[in-house]
């Protein structure tokens, strides 16, 4: 059996990044629980994988992502983790515009379903 905490930390370190990076949209959302809720910055927030997938490909449009994500707090309860950290993100438009590089505070609530951790909620916000 695969330790939680490290469990936690691929999903929030490696697989989340890279599923924005390559712009992976089915790989994304089976990241997320089925009622996951999704709250981004000047977004409107979004609840289950239908209304996420919308919120991803508005927030890729006309943007490539190259993000890096680091858990400083991972907070085990069962079946339920807290997860708190740091997003760097490297954004250039499509358009040939300079890249811009973006850093943000990130909330995660995970639940393990099947063996598996998935995001339940997610929020996170510019830092200043």
């Amino acid at each position: 059996m695969t330790d939680p905490e490290q469990a936690i930390r691929i999903l929030f370190e490696h697989c989340y990044p890279r599923a924005v990076e390559t712009r992976d949209l089915q790989g994304y959302l089976a990241l997320y629980t089925p009622d996951a809720l999704w709250i981004r910055p000047g977004g409107q927030p979004r609840r289950g994988q239908a209304a996420i997938g919308e919120g991803f490909l508005e927030m890729l449009a006309g943007h490539q992502i190259t993000p890096s994500f680091k858990a400083s707090e991972i907070e085990c309860h069962g079946d339920c983790a807290t997860v708190l950290g740091r997003a760097d993100a490297l954004v250039t438009t499509e358009a040939g515009g300079a890249a811009q590089s973006q850093t943000f505070h990130a909330l995660w609530i995970v639940r393990e379903l099947q063996g598996q951790w998935l995001i339940h909620r997610q929020i996170w916000t510019p830092t200043r």
